[in-house]
């Protein structure tokens, strides 16, 4: 006899689970790492995520996962933040490389004058990211960056569409008098 506290799950809903996992592991490792500065401690976010989800599945319709998802890590990344006992830092000292850059990099024949402009491109771009008040930044990632609607951010956050929507208008607002002049915004 078995005896787990997580219930074994009917073979839709793992198929669902597994599409999600498939669907939503990298943005959700981006998101956490953005928001705690350590890309080790963002995969572990991201894992206890999907652990709350899979023992969660029977309560919490597919359509709901993404959400659901990033309210989880978004939890469990200031829960963390809190025991680290020091101020928000949003993306410190988080590398580029593997996330979808802003300013796309192309090594092939750039000259060297040009790979230095772009990076620091990219370095003026995460630090006008990073001067957003955490509000603002929030909405930011999750709707600019992870793509996600108003609708879903304004579940992960708890508040109403219509605070997403200014903050993210105040985010875009500040983020491009910050870097304007080098993306088109």
């Amino acid at each position: 006899m078995r005896s787990s506290s997580i219930p074994t799950p009917d073979p839709a809903a793992l198929v669902a689970f597994n599409r999600a996992m498939a669907d939503h592991a990298d943005g959700l490792k981006t998101f956490a790492a953005r928001m705690l500065g350590d890309s080790l401690a963002a995969e572990d976010v991201a894992q206890d995520a999907f652990l709350a989800l899979y023992r969660h599945l029977e309560q919490v319709p597919a359509s709901a996962y993404r959400p659901w998802l990033y309210r989880v890590a978004r939890n469990l990344c200031l829960d963390q933040l809190r025991r680290r006992k020091f101020k928000l830092r949003l993306f410190r000292d988080v590398e580029r490389d593997d996330d979808q850059p802003l300013v796309p990099e192309d090594r092939g024949g750039a000259r060297p004058d040009q790979l230095a402009e772009t990076r620091e491109a990219r370095e003026r771009i995460e630090a006008a990211i990073e001067a957003l008040p955490p509000k603002f930044r929030e909405a930011f990632l999750l709707c600019e960056m992870q793509g996600l609607s108003y609708e879903d951010a304004a579940a992960i956050l708890d508040c109403p569409v219509k605070t997403v929507s200014t903050r993210l208008f105040r985010a875009r607002q500040r983020f491009k008098a910050a870097v304007g002049d080098l993306i088109n915004v």
